[in-house]
C-alpha cells in the first residue's frame, strides 16, 4: 500500500520537474470547447440448440452525456448510462434496464501526467476494449468474467516517461458504480505498458483490494470452516495493431473471490480483427477459464469455467454505425453446450 502511495508521489514530483508554463498565444488561442457523448449497444438474439428458449432484443448500452474542456491541461466529463447489466447471449439472464451515472470526473493532462479524479472507466478495461474492438458485441474478459468493476470511484494517474515506457497507478473504492459506499476496503492497483515498436503493446497489471467482513461473499448453507483474505489480480496483455489488423492476447488470474481464500479462477483470451475493406470486417474470439476449489467449498461454484467462441461479421455503413452478425458457442465445463446467432448494432450520435 506505502509502495503505491510513494509511486503516486514520484509521478507527480516528475512532472511537477518537467512542466512548463504555458506561453500567452497558447493561452489567447485555446476557447473552451464541449463535446455531446451519445452512443448505444443494441441486439437482437435468437438461441440455438441447447438454448432454443433464449431470444430477444437487449440494450447493451445507452450513453449521453458531455465532455468539457475548460483549458488546454483540464476537463470534465459526466455520462449517465441505461443498460441491462446482463445479457442473455452471454449465459446469463437480461430482465430490467438501470439508469445510472457512469461518470462523473476531472482530468488534468499534461507533460506525459494523466490524472483523473472521481467515478470514471479503468485502464486496465479501456486498453483491452481497444484491441478487442467489439465490445458492442461482448465484453471484454475481465469485465465478462465479473474480476472487477470496470467503472469505480476514484483516482487515477498515469505517466509516460517516454513514447516507448509508462506508468499507471490506481486508488480507487473497488466497488463499482453499483456500490459506492464508504468501506474499511480499498483497491490499489499499478500498471506497467511498453510500446516497444510501432503497433506493439505489452503491459503487466496488479492489483490488490483490502480484505473487509461486510463485504465477504456470503457462504452457502453448511459451509463453515473458511479462511478470508485480501482480494488479488494480476494480469498479462500483448497487442497488435495497423490499419487492417487487430490482434490481443491476456491472461488473467483472480485470487480470493469474494476475499474467500483460494477461490480463484484464471484464464486467456484471444482476439482477432480484419478490415476486408473500408465498410467491412472480420473477427473471432476464443476464451478460456478454469477455476480452483477453495478449503471446505463446493467445487462447482463457478458457472463461467469453460470455453467461448465468437466469430463474426462487422458492416460500418457510416463512421457513427456498425452492424455486426455474429455467432458464438458457450461450452461450459459443467453442463450443455449453448449456441447463439446476434445482430448487434453499434451507434453515436
Amino acid at each position: 500500500m506505502n509502495k503505491i502511495y510513494h509511486l503516486i508521489s514520484i509521478l507527480f514530483l516528475s512532472a511537477s520537474m518537467y512542466a512548463q508554463t504555458p506561453s500567452t498565444q497558447d493561452t489567447v488561442s485555446f476557447k473552451p470547447t464541449g463535446t455531446v457523448i451519445a452512443k448505444g449497444f443494441l441486439d437482437y438474439s435468437i438461441g440455438l440448440g441447447n438454448a432454443e428458449h433464449v431470444r430477444g432484443f437487449n440494450i447493451g448500452r445507452a450513453f449521453l452525456g458531455y465532455n468539457y474542456k475548460f483549458t488546454p491541461t483540464w476537463q470534465a466529463q459526466l455520462v449517465l448510462d441505461g443498460a441491462s447489466y446482463q445479457s442473455p447471449i452471454s449465459g446469463t439472464d437480461a430482465n430490467t434496464v438501470n439508469m445510472y451515472v457512469r461518470n462523473a470526473f476531472v482530468n488534468w493532462k499534461d507533460n506525459g501526467l494523466n490524472v483523473s479524479f472521481g467515478l470514471l472507466g479503468l485502464l486496465e478495461y479501456n486498453l483491452q476494449e481497444t484491441y478487442w474492438g467489439h465490445r458492442y458485441v461482448e465484453k471484454s474478459y475481465q469485465d465478462l468474467n465479473n474480476m472487477g468493476p470496470s467503472v469505480d470511484l476514484g483516482i487515477t494517474a498515469e505517466y509516460a516517461f517516454n513514447p516507448i515506457f509508462s506508468v499507471d497507478v490506481s486508488f480507487t473504492n473497488g466497488q463499482g458504480i453499483r456500490k459506492i459506499q464508504k468501506s474499511t476496503s480499498a483497491r490499489y492497483a499499478l500498471g506497467i505498458t511498453a510500446r516497444p515498436i510501432k503497433g506493439l503493446i505489452l503491459r503487466a497489471y496488479g492489483d490488490v483490494y483490502n480484505e473487509s467482513e461486510d463485504l465477504r461473499d456470503k457462504l452457502p448453507e453448511g459451509v463453515t470452516g473458511v479462511n478470508y483474505k485480501n482480494k488479488y489480480i494480476t494480469a498479462l496483455f500483448v497487442g497488435y495493431q495497423n490499419k487492417k489488423v487487430s490482434l490481443g492476447a491476456e491472461y488473467n488470474h483472480l485470487y480470493n473471490l469474494g476475499f474467500i481464500e483460494k477461490k480463484d479462477y484464471h484464464g486467456f483470451s484471444f482476439y482477432s480483427s480484419m478490415k476486408l475493406g473500408s465498410k467491412y470486417g472480420i473477427y473471432g474470439r476464443y476464451d478460456l477459464t478454469e477455476s480452483t476449489q477453495a478449503d471446505n467449498y463446493p467445487g462447482d461454484w463457478n458457472k463461467l469455467d469453460g470455453q467461448l467462441v465468437i466469430l463474426g461479421f462487422e458492416f460500418q455503413p457510416a463512421k457513427q454505425l456498425k452492424i455486426s452478425p455474429n455467432i458464438r458457442n458457450v461450452n461450459p465445463t459443467r453442463g450443455k453446450s449453448e449456441q447463439y446467432f446476434a445482430i448487434s448494432v453499434d451507434f453515436s450520435i
